[in-house]
């Protein structure tokens, strides 16, 4: 099975794949999608990590979110070049601006598709788009199953949408992961996900009264669930530092007893030693983390099969 992890290439999206990648802590079972939503120097260099590690990855060549494909080809922080890259795999969302032009492919390239919206998809039925691409990322639905056979590809969003942070504390450990990643399962050709960030995206990070820490784990019976760790002093927009820490604890009480072995990742220890050091490292840093925690767990599963 491979794992296809769509991150929306926010800055510590980037910075956690390019660590992952500078420790070889990915593989060739997982295939990060990133779609652009800044044109900047983290995307730049950690396109050219993954290239220099040839670790596969795909670019959504028309993203939906943002203003990075607004730009057209001017850019400040150039890509570099990708159609020669035998790992690289050519990806774009079927929507109102698709181009067949975006799943060309050269050196034996494997071409991923988008495709969340039936009637779009079902216009495509019969093209040479879809005799010709490689795999099909659809969100479990058999109509959508139908159209795209043994190339489908489940994309899931299984981390619950809550209004607001504090909200998480109804909820505290939940059912994460609905494909599996241990094989094929209802004829699926490989399994796709939103992490523990989820598919909503907003332009800029709303202020929250709360802080959650999110960490995904694996159960003794191969099922995934993903835990949250929310601050108690929420009533206000202050205390940021204080927040994390209260979260901290709650994280650090549960791991000892809940956690162990393959669960056990670096980024999860790297995010309990800021117990010892009294500094709040910023909520973009917590999400790095617990990103790498995510794809790290990912990693020794699917390289165990």
């Amino acid at each position: 099975m491979i794992y296809y992890p769509y991150l929306r290439g926010r800055m510590y999206d980037l910075l956690a794949l390019k660590a992952l990648c500078e420790n070889e802590q990915l593989g060739k079972k997982i295939v990060p999608i990133i779609e652009p939503v800044r044109d900047s120097k983290e995307l730049q260099q950690t396109v050219q990590v993954l290239i220099d590690s040839t670790q596969p990855f795909g670019i959504i060549a028309n993203p939906q979110v943002s203003l990075y494909g607004l730009n057209g080809e001017a850019k400040l922080y150039p890509l570099p070049k990708l159609s020669n890259l035998s790992f690289f795999h050519p990806s774009a969302i079927l929507a109102p601006d698709f181009s067949s032009d975006f799943l060309q492919t050269n050196n034996d390239q494997e071409s991923l598709l988008i495709a969340k919206n039936y009637q779009l998809l079902k216009a495509y039925e019969n093209t040479r788009v879809l005799k010709h691409v490689s795999g099909v990322l659809i969100p479990e639905e058999a109509r959508l199953h139908g159209l795209v056979s043994d190339k489908a590809i489940s994309l899931t969003d299984p981390l619950a949408f809550v209004e607001h942070v504090a909200d998480y504390n109804n909820l505290v450990d939940e059912y994460f992961e609905p494909a599996s990643w241990w094989g094929q399962v209802d004829n699926y050709n490989g399994f796709g996900d939103y992490s523990m960030v989820g598919s909503h995206y907003f332009d800029k990070g709303m202020p929250s009264r709360a802080i959650a820490i999110h960490i995904i784990y694996v159960t003794k019976d191969g099922s995934l669930r993903i835990h949250h760790f929310v601050s108690d002093s929420n009533e206000t927009m202050g205390g940021q530092k204080v927040k994390f820490f209260q979260a901290l604890h709650k994280l650090s009480d549960w791991v000892p007893t809940h956690l162990n072995g393959i669960n056990d990742t670096p980024a999860l220890q790297e995010l309990m030693a800021y117990q010892a050091k009294d500094k709040f490292p910023g909520l973009g840093n917590i999400k790095k983390l617990s990103l790498m925690h995510h794809l790290q767990l990912m990693h020794r599963l699917l390289d165990i099969k």
